[in-house]
C-alpha cells in the first residue's frame, strides 16, 4: 500500500487525471443532467466524446508531465471554496448551466491545488475542452433564427423572386417556408466551434493563429447556414416544391455543412505550423527538486481536496432528498367565472405549450361575448431534477414535429404587467400568446430574472414554488384587438389566480 501511495504522490499524470475522472463522479447529479441533455438533444451529442478527448490530449503530453514533480499550491483553496459555494447554491436552486460550468472550473482549480501551476499551465489548453461538455448554446437560437430569416429573404430578393415575409415565415409564388429552431444552425455552429478548436490546437502553435481559426470556425457556419437555407428554398422553388421539403431537407443541410468544414480545414491546412514548432521544452525545463516532505504534500492535498468536494456533494444530495420528500399532492381549482369571463368546457385551441413534469398542469378556455382566451398553468411546488419550471425543455411550441410554428417573440408591457408575446401559426390560423413565470409572489417573463428570484425566495423566504403561465387568443392581422382580449382577461382573472397560488403555499 505504501509503495502505491509513494508512486501516486510523485506521478504527476495520475494526479492530473484523477480529478478529471473523480469529480464528475462525486457531482454525479450535475453530470447526469449533462448526460441527459446529450442523450435527448442531438445538438449536444458530442458531449459523450469530450471526456475521452481530453484524456487523450493530456495523455499525449505524458512524457513532459511525468518529468515535472507536483508542487501543490494550497492558497488556491481560496478559489476552490467560493466555486464550491457557487456550485452548491446553483444546485439548490437548480440552475444547471451554472452548476455545470462550476464543476468544470472546479476540476481545473483542483488540479492547480494538487499539482501546482507549472503542471496546470502545461495541461491548461487540453483541459479547456472540458467546457464543451456543458450543453450551452440554445440561448442563441432566437438570434440565429432571426439572422437566418433575414439572410434568406435578402438573398431571395437579390435574385429577383417576389417574397412576402411574416416574422420568421415567408412565402414565394411556389410555396411557403418557415424558419424553425432546427433551421437556426445552432447545431452547425457548436459542431464547427468544437471541430475548429480541436483543429486549431493540434495544427497551430501560435496563439494568434489559433484564435483567428477559432473565430473563423464561428463565423463561417453562421453565414453558411444562411446560404444553406437559401439553397434549400431555391431547390424547393425550382422543383415545384417536390425537393428539399422532407427528410432530404436535413440531408442537404448536413451535406452542405460537411462541405463547409472540409473547406475550412483545407484552407486552414495552408497555415499549419511545422512539428518542430510544437517541440517546446517542458514547463519549468528540468525536474522540480523538492524535499521528501514536499513530495508527500501532493497526496495530502489530493485527499483534503476530495474530502471537501465530497462534503459539498453530500450537502447538495441531502437538500435534494428533502425536496423530494416535501412533494405533496396539489389540488389547483379554478372558478367557472372570472368577473364576466365564463369557463367553456368544450372549447380549447389545438395548441398546448410544452411543459415537463409539472405538479399541476391546467388548460382551460374562457369566453366573454365573442372573445375567447385559453389559460395554461404549469405549477411546480419544488424545483428538482427533471421537474423544473425554468428550463429550456419547457417551450411555447414543440420544435420537433409540432403543428404550430413560432413566428415571432418579443417582450410586451401593459400597465404593470410584463410578458413574452409570441405569434404562432398553423396553416392559416394564428395565435397571440402571452407567457411569463410566477416565482413565489413575483412575476417576470425573463428566465434569468426568474432564476434569480427563485434563488432569493429559496434562501430568504424558504419558498420553492414556480409556475409557468400563458394566455392565448386567436387573431387575423389585428394584433391590438387580440392584445385587448388578453389584457381584459388577465385584469379579471389575475388577482384571483394569484390568491389561489398563495392559498396552496399556505396549506403546504
Amino acid at each position: 500500500m505504501s509503495v502505491t501511495l509513494s508512486k501516486l504522490k510523485n506521478n504527476s499524470l495520475a494526479l492530473v487525471l484523477l480529478p478529471i475522472i473523480f469529480i464528475p463522479a462525486v457531482f454525479y447529479n450535475t453530470t447526469l443532467a449533462m448526460v441527459h441533455v446529450w442523450a435527448v438533444n442531438e445538438t449536444f451529442t458530442h458531449g459523450f466524446l469530450v471526456l475521452p478527448l481530453v484524456i487523450w490530449l493530456v495523455w499525449q503530453k505524458k512524457s513532459c508531465i511525468l518529468s515535472i514533480k507536483p508542487d501543490p499550491e494550497p492558497w488556491a483553496f481560496l478559489l476552490l471554496v467560493p466555486l464550491l459555494c457557487v456550485w452548491l447554491i446553483s444546485a439548490v436552486v437548480d440552475v444547471k448551466i451554472i452548476q455545470q460550468f462550476s464543476m468544470i472550473t472546479i476540476i481545473l482549480v483542483s488540479i492547480w491545488i494538487i499539482t501546482g501551476r507549472k503542471i496546470l499551465s502545461y495541461v491548461f489548453l487540453p483541459l479547456l475542452f472540458l467546457y464543451f461538455a456543458v450543453p450551452f448554446g440554445q440561448v442563441f437560437i432566437p438570434y440565429l433564427m432571426q439572422f437566418t430569416a433575414d439572410f434568406t429573404v435578402a438573398m431571395i430578393q437579390m435574385v429577383g423572386i417576389p417574397v412576402y415575409r411574416d416574422g420568421l415565415s415567408f412565402a414565394l409564388p411556389s410555396g411557403s417556408w418557415s424558419v424553425v429552431e432546427e433551421c437556426s444552425g445552432v447545431r452547425y455552429l457548436i459542431a464547427s466551434f468544437l471541430l475548429g478548436s480541436i483543429y486549431a490546437y493540434l495544427n497551430y502553435s501560435s496563439i494568434k493563429k489559433r484564435v483567428f481559426f477559432i473565430l473563423l470556425s464561428l463565423i463561417l457556419p453562421i453565414v453558411g447556414n444562411g446560404l444553406r437555407a437559401f439553397g434549400i428554398v431555391m431547390i424547393g422553388h425550382y422543383s415545384g416544391m417536390k425537393l428539399a421539403i422532407g427528410a432530404d431537407h436535413l440531408l442537404y443541410g448536413w451535406v452542405f455543412f460537411g462541405v463547409i468544414i472540409f473547406l475550412l480545414f483545407y484552407v486552414g491546412s495552408f497555415w499549419r505550423d511545422t512539428e518542430d514548432s510544437f517541440a517546446l521544452p517542458c514547463v519549468g525545463g528540468e525536474r522540480v527538486s523538492q524535499d521528501e516532505r514536499k513530495q508527500g504534500s501532493s497526496l495530502t492535498f489530493l485527499v483534503v481536496t476530495f474530502l471537501l468536494l465530497v462534503s459539498f456533494s453530500a450537502v447538495s444530495n441531502h437538500v435534494e432528498k428533502e425536496k423530494q420528500q416535501a412533494i405533496k399532492p396539489v389540488a389547483f381549482q379554478l372558478p367557472v367565472d372570472f368577473s364576466g369571463w365564463r369557463y367553456d368546457a368544450d372549447r380549447l385551441f389545438n395548441w398546448q405549450p410544452v411543459v415537463v413534469n409539472p405538479d399541476v398542469n391546467v388548460s382551460r378556455g374562457y369566453y366573454s361575448g365573442d372573445d375567447f382566451v385559453q389559460l395554461n398553468i404549469a405549477y411546480y411546488q419544488s424545483q428538482r431534477q427533471g421537474a423544473e419550471a425554468i428550463s429550456t425543455m419547457n417551450k411555447i411550441t414543440n420544435p420537433y414535429g409540432g403543428d404550430w410554428k413560432l413566428i415571432s417573440a418579443a417582450g410586451y408591457d401593459v400597465a404593470d404587467n410584463n410578458f413574452t408575446e409570441s405569434e404562432l401559426k398553423y396553416g392559416n390560423k394564428k395565435l397571440l400568446v402571452w407567457r411569463w413565470y410566477r416565482v413565489g409572489n413575483y412575476e417576470t417573463p425573463d428566465p434569468y430574472v426568474a432564476k434569480a428570484l427563485e434563488a432569493y425566495n429559496l434562501i430568504v423566504k424558504g419558498r420553492s414554488d414556480v409556475s409557468v403561465l400563458s394566455i392565448a387568443t386567436g387573431f387575423d392581422n389585428d394584433k391590438e384587438t387580440s392584445r385587448r382580449k388578453l389584457n381584459d382577461f388577465w385584469k379579471s382573472a389575475g388577482n384571483d389566480i394569484a390568491a389561489r397560488f398563495e392559498r396552496i403555499q399556505n396549506e403546504k
